[in-house]
């Protein structure tokens, strides 16, 4: 048998959209061999990360993914369709008509002819061009922040084009920090459709992703018949921010729901809260479940002991329902997989805590009214910027200090620092010093990213 190959299709010509594109096909292993088989096909946002890297952002490497499960004989050959974004209408095309009539990115959003440009153009020429299966059982749509969000609105605007959906962070909400205004960027679907479902969130995305929003979205999804564990798989990622080297860590887990097995579950990690409040914000529980294959979810359909019900009751959603105070603890049960998290329950957590957080930056950096470190910090003199700000307790960052996208932090020699992250905890006093910037490397430039 040969090896996988990338075609590179550029440019591609959109009459719906009047612009160009790339587009990067990769070919399974057995494409010129068995001249007669077809294959599934999983089409995905953002295509210029779905193979490589560039300066804006790291590799989903779903490519080398689909090798080594194909390989472990875990999922079957697919052929996979990247899509590339055009720079300046990225967030214009992947965001729908808003029910609200928010505009924050003061776009006008193109979501509805993106949809025609899939639909009409992309998907006939591929299914032209190459030797695909094109029925909607055996056609994935996937994408990750604003491509999630399309992603899922794709799903349910086409579910007779594309059976299954992947929504890794999906943009649902843009939040006001200092307000902590939840501005809706899309309608949410109240009647079932025929697709299976992949949607996630990380711990650490700060306001640019929030569980809370995700999870009301997922909710309403089993509300309106939507089964967790068969056609709807839910993941709240603990420790995985909002980049590319996130959704790269766990792709398989969708790539084996859609295209293979997901095997049998073998273990379970139980997550949630150590302190509750009577009166505070309301806290879920996370069971994530691994399975053989390497397949994870997040139970949302699950069965809890309480050891003192009378403190504390667990919904089978995880959500906790806090009665009176003391120290109790809660043992998820799944045939033969347990695990167990002790609480205290208090009568009172406050919503949001205190933290200090002060950034220096080198004296040639371009003078810029506020950096980005997790949150929005405004400058206090030349060189320093932060300050106090209020925001959610426990709330998670993973961040690089940046001045904008494609203008993030580096070391001294222009080389990439790893991610800095935070969690929210009263009396939080941080401070960073940026070495260098990656934009004053080499001039690169810059647009809207979500």
């Amino acid at each position: 048998m040969g090896s996988a190959r990338l075609i590179e299709i550029k440019p591609f010509y959109s009459t719906i959209l009047n612009n160009t594109r790339d587009m990067f096909v990769y070919l399974p292993a057995s494409y010129d061999q068995k001249a007669m088989q077809r294959y599934p096909v999983l089409y995905m946002h953002d295509g210029q990360h779905v193979f490589f890297a560039d300066h804006k952002g790291e590799s989903w490497d779903v490519h080398k993914t689909v090798d080594r499960l194909v390989a472990e004989g875990k999922m079957q050959e697919i052929i996979i369709v990247a899509i590339a974004h055009v720079a300046d209408a990225r967030i214009a095309e992947y965001m729908h008509a808003n029910p609200d009539g928010h505009n924050v990115f003061h776009t006008a959003n193109q979501g509805e002819l993106y949809e025609q440009f899939l639909v009409q153009e992309v998907k006939p020429y591929i299914d032209r061009e190459y030797r695909t299966l094109p029925g909607k059982e055996h056609t994935a749509l996937m994408g990750s922040s604003a491509g999630g969000l399309v992603s899922y609105n794709i799903g349910f605007r086409q579910s007779e084009t594309f059976g299954m959906i992947g929504a890794l962070c999906p943009f649902f909400v843009s939040v006001e920090p200092n307000t902590m205004e939840a501005r809706w960027q899309s309608y949410i679907y109240t009647t079932k459709k025929d697709l299976k479902i992949w949607i996630d969130v990380g711990d650490a995305e700060g306001f640019t992703v929030m569980e809370q929003h995700v999870r009301h979205v997922v909710d309403v999804l089993v509300q309106i018949g939507y089964e967790p564990g068969k056609d709807l798989m839910y993941y709240y990622a603990v420790g995985s921010g909002h980049s590319q080297k996130d959704w790269a860590a766990r792709v398989h887990a969708p790539l084996l729901y859609f295209f293979g097995n997901i095997g049998k579950p073998v273990s379970v990690e139980l997550h949630g809260p150590e302190v509750i409040g009577i009166q505070g914000p309301k806290q879920a529980l996370n069971p994530i479940v691994r399975f053989d294959s390497g397949f994870m979810m997040t139970d949302i359909n699950a069965a809890y002991e309480v050891a003192d019900a009378e403190l504390l009751t667990v919904a089978t959603n995880g959500m906790l329902a806090p009665r009176q105070s003391g120290h109790t603890s809660v043992t998820y049960v799944n045939q033969q997989l347990r695990a167990s998290k002790d609480i205290a329950v208090v009568p009172y957590v406050s919503n949001t805590a205190s933290i200090d957080i002060y950034v220096k930056v080198p004296a040639y950096t371009p003078r810029t009214d506020s950096l980005y470190a997790g949150i929005e910090l405004p400058m206090i003199e030349e060189g320093l910027y932060g300050g106090r700000f209020e925001v959610p307790r426990e709330m998670s960052f993973e961040f690089r200090i940046s001045r904008g996208l494609g203008k993030h932090e580096t070391d001294r020699d222009g080389h990439e620092v790893p991610y800095r992250r935070f969690t929210v905890t009263d009396g939080l006093e941080l401070r960073y010093e940026v070495e260098h910037w990656v934009d004053l490397i080499a001039n690169k430039g810059d647009d809207n990213e979500a």
